[in-house]
């Protein structure tokens, strides 16, 4: 008899529960302003739209590449950059290897604002070497490829004979 009083007992008390959060939820909801939640959409589309834009002008947009650049990470690579009046880059890069060995690339091309990048096919690539008596033999001369991609005000450079990216800052306009 004692069972079948807790039975019941524990049938009525999920009953008043049930019905207890029947009507917290009834009494919970509101009406929609179906205008309201357009609205707040739009809003949440043209934030989002304003951070992706902040985020792209990183890496694409106006930049001034004329001036003198250093490599960021080995600070053994230096470009100096030189734009003519047609609005072609003309750059001569710069690699110390050691104290009696240097890399260069010459490379001209235009920066693309779209882009963010200017894309090379005609870079000139020499190897210099220097004996105990300073004379110097040039060697390794090739064609390169490559880009300069603009990161906020820094330029990452990727050349087809480099095996690393470099990524400069510039030290002088």
């Amino acid at each position: 008899m004692k069972s079948k009083w807790l039975v019941l007992a524990a049938l009525i008390l999920s009953m008043l529960t049930f019905t207890a959060c029947g009507k917290k939820k009834e009494e919970s909801f509101e009406e929609v302003d179906p205008e309201a939640v357009v609205e707040e959409a739009q809003k949440e589309v043209e934030e989002a739209d304003a951070k992706k834009d902040e985020f792209l002008a990183d890496f694409t947009g106006e930049m001034d590449l004329t001036g003198s650049w250093q490599d960021e990470v080995s600070q053994r690579a230096t470009m100096d950059v030189e734009k003519s009046e047609t609005g072609t880059y003309h750059i001569l890069i710069h690699w110390a290897s050691g104290a009696k060995e240097a890399s260069t690339w010459e490379i001209s091309g235009t920066y693309d604002e779209t882009s963010g990048m200017l894309s090379y096919e005609n870079g000139n690539y020499t190897v210099h070497t220097w004996d105990e008596n300073d004379n110097e033999t040039i060697s390794e001369e090739e064609v390169t490829k490559g880009t300069l991609m603009k990161e906020g005000d820094k330029l990452r450079w990727s050349d087809s004979k480099n095996e690393e990216d470099g990524l400069f800052v510039k030290v002088s306009e």
